[in-house]
Parts: C-alpha cells; sequence; structure tokens
C-alpha cells in the first residue's frame, strides 16, 4: 500500500506517541505499575471459582495492565483488548508476546461499539478512558455498552481522574520538571488537562456507574487525583 509522505509522518508521530506513553504516564501516577497489580489481583479473585474465564479490557493501550495477570491469572483466562489507535496496539502485541499472554489476548483497533457482539464477559477493565469522553452521554453511552457486553453478576474495575485541586495539579506539574521535562512539556499538559471534562467528584463517577446498571463501587487504589474502583454489573439495579 502507497502512503505519501504526510501519512508516513503522521504514523511515526503516533508511533513515537505510543512508545512514550507508559512513561508520561508514570509521571501522574505514581505506583502506575501497583495499579494495575491491584486491578488484576481483584478481577482474579472476583473469578476464583471459575477454571476459564473472559476478560473485557476497554482501551488497553500499550497492554501494561494485561501484563500481571500473566502472574494472578490461569492460563485459561481470555483476554480481549479494544483502543482505538493502532500504534498502541502494535506496543501492546510485543509487549504481550514477551510476557507470553498475547496467544490469549485479541486485540481489536477499534471503539468497543464496533466491536462484533459474542458471548459475554465475565468481567471487564476499563483504566484511564473516562475523563476523556466529552460529556455525560458520552460516558453513560460508552458504560453501557461495556455493560451490555458483561454477564450479570460480572465485576468491572474502573479507574479515571477525579477533580482538579491545585495543590495536587502542582505536585503532577513538578514531578515532570524534576524528571527533566523542559517547560513547554508542563504547558503542553495545562492545555490537554483543560480541555478535558474531569468528573468533579466520586460522587458523580457513581451516578454514571448506576444509569449503566452497576452497584455502588469499591474503593481499590488511589494517588493524587486518580482513582479506581471495583463494582458488579446487575441489570436489576438500574432505575432502583
Amino acid at each position: 500500500m502507497k502512503t505519501d509522505e504526510h501519512g508516513k509522518h503522521a504514523v511515526i508521530f503516533e508511533r513515537e506517541r505510543a512508545l512514550q506513553y507508559d512513561s508520561q504516564v508514570r509521571l501522574s501516577i505514581v505506583g502506575y505499575e501497583a495499579m494495575h497489580q491491584v486491578a488484576a489481583e481483584v478481577l482474579v479473585a472476583a473469578l476464583a471459582d471459575q477454571k476459564a474465564a473472559s476478560l473485557l479490557m476497554v482501551g488497553i493501550g500499550t497492554g501494561s495492565e494485561v501484563k500481571p495477570f500473566a502472574r494472578y491469572a490461569g492460563s485459561a483466562f481470555q483476554f480481549t483488548g479494544v483502543d482505538p489507535s493502532p500504534e498502541m496496539l502494535d506496543i501492546a502485541r510485543e509487549k504481550l508476546e514477551a510476557a507470553g499472554l498475547l496467544e490469549r489476548t485479541s486485540l481489536h483497533a477499534c471503539e468497543l461499539r464496533d466491536l462484533p457482539r459474542g458471548p459475554l464477559f465475565d468481567g471487564a477493565q476499563m483504566i484511564g478512558v473516562l475523563h476523556h469522553l466529552p460529556d455525560d452521554d458520552a460516558r453513560i453511552a460508552l458504560l453501557r455498552e461495556i455493560a451490555g457486553r458483561l454477564a450479570p453478576g460480572a465485576h468491572f474495575v474502573i479507574g479515571c481522574r477525579v477533580g482538579d485541586e491545585p495543590l495536587l495539579r502542582a505536585v503532577e506539574e513538578q514531578r515532570i520538571v524534576l524528571n527533566g521535562k523542559p517547560p513547554e512539556v508542563v504547558e503542553h499538559r495545562r492545555k490537554a488537562m483543560a480541555s478535558l471534562r474531569i468528573p468533579a467528584s466520586d460522587a458523580e463517577v457513581f451516578a454514571l456507574l448506576a444509569q449503566a446498571g452497576f452497584t455502588a463501587p469499591r474503593f481499590i487504589f488511589g494517588e493524587l487525583q486518580f482513582r479506581v474502583w471495583v463494582t458488579r454489573y446487575e441489570p436489576s439495579s438500574i432505575g432502583a
């Protein structure tokens, strides 16, 4: 397939962004690996009575969140990862192959709504996606899309940014500077954060989850302005 010069530069740029993603997010979330470890431990514990399980990973990115399952989950666990960035999934393939997980992970470069329907999943995870959506309508639509692909009673781990406390934002920016990044990186981040409509509180996130049929969440990990919970899909709870 022929690619023009502009297209080649775009692909290279996206590849570089994907390669830098994990190192960048570690500046914002100290304990990035621990967060994914805890999420994996919780989902595996929730499925302890099942010999085999299928997990949906929404916004799988570079695959870092799947890697801990190599230690905590049995070989009968299967993963379906969805992410709109082909470049991110290229990195994910490399990481998951190195971790011995690629053979049981199905990766799809698309939005979740475009993923073909199949058997219901036994659990799901979505970390770092919700706060990027533009409004509550888009968030509820995505959460309902996830819910519609889960077996009743399935557990769901969700993590996102919550609130915008100036002191905590200053800590995040200080980390960037202390790691040798130039001032323009901090300024770029400020503009990116200003463009987001970040949930203002835990209660706001919980209300969105309730509208999609998820039960009251339990807190499992937090660092500055990023929080992770586990909830459960109960269709009967909608409108209760």
